[in-house]
């Protein structure tokens, strides 16, 4: 699957943050092993990193190359992941020296992202189906528009980003973690056009311009975008689910604990 202009879209994996709402968690939160999966090419049963997950998501969307945004405390990704070989996706990486939130980081790739589209994956995620990129991706393709996000349902919006979306699948208002919100829904994936990259880039430019201040969060961005009259759309999957692993309880939720009751000390999913 091509982009309308025929290049080769890029993915993106924004990892350099410092995972501050974890502390004091000692390692890359993108290699928690979320679970224990056959391998794709030998079978075997292995540990598959949060990491790992997002960038299969990208490879069933026909995305074939990633770049990874890491900081001097996550190097330990490029010793796990690589090239991307084994993941079935080229990889590289790019470097933040200072983190500077969300939308800097993905900014970092502008250079890479001339006339290609870009699909986003946030690495400390874990969304349901994993096919949400592939369809976000055919949305964007088929539409031309300029942002397409991949909504899910969310049972706390306010410490994400819920999403206002129009009977017509066009994108009303994108919210950056509302005091409060009658929506019950977060993005969660996004892929974009050329023309978001540009103002995702000015956006950062202007602040950059305007010394130091507060992190530009991605989710403003998504909104400028839908003030300035880009088309900007979503693919719901209300069957779906989102997890976002810099929360400790939302880690929690994705252990596996000892059920006393079971013969044998078996594990069942925490509920």
């Amino acid at each position: 699957m091509r982009t309308p202009g025929g290049a080769e879209p890029i993915g993106i994996l924004p990892a350099a943050g410092v995972a501050s709402r974890l502390t004091p968690f000692r390692y890359p939160k993108e290699l928690l092993p979320i679970v224990f999966a056959p391998d794709r090419r030998t079978g075997r049963v292995r540990p598959l990193p949060a990491i790992e997950y997002a960038l299969e998501a990208m490879r069933r969307a026909s995305v074939k190359r990633c770049l990874v945004v890491i900081a001097d405390w996550k190097t330990e990704l490029v010793r796990i992941l690589g090239d991307g070989a084994e993941a079935g996706v080229r990889v590289a990486y790019l470097h933040r020296a200072v983190p500077r939130g969300l939308a800097d980081a993905i900014d970092a790739g502008h250079p890479w992202f001339e006339g290609r589209q870009v699909c986003l994956a946030l690495p400390d995620t874990i969304f349901y189906p994993t096919e949400a990129i592939r369809a976000v991706r055919a949305e964007a393709t088929a539409s031309g528009a300029d942002l397409v996000l991949g909504v899910f349902p969310a049972s706390r919006p306010e410490d994400l980003g819920p999403v206002r979306v129009g009977a017509d699948g066009s994108v009303l208002e994108v919210l950056e973690k509302p005091a409060a919100t009658d929506l019950r829904n977060t993005w969660g994936v996004a892929v974009w056009s050329p023309r978001l990259s540009d103002l995702l880039h000015e956006r950062v430019g202007a602040r950059e311009d305007a010394g130091a201040g507060p992190e530009l969060a991605l989710g403003h961005v998504f909104q400028a975008a839908v003030g300035r009259g880009f088309s900007v759309r979503a693919v719901e999957f209300p069957e779906g689910s989102y997890v976002d692993l810099g929360r400790a309880e939302s880690v929690g939720s994705l252990l596996l604990r000892t059920d006393p009751r079971a013969e044998g000390g078996a594990t069942e999913a925490e509920a």
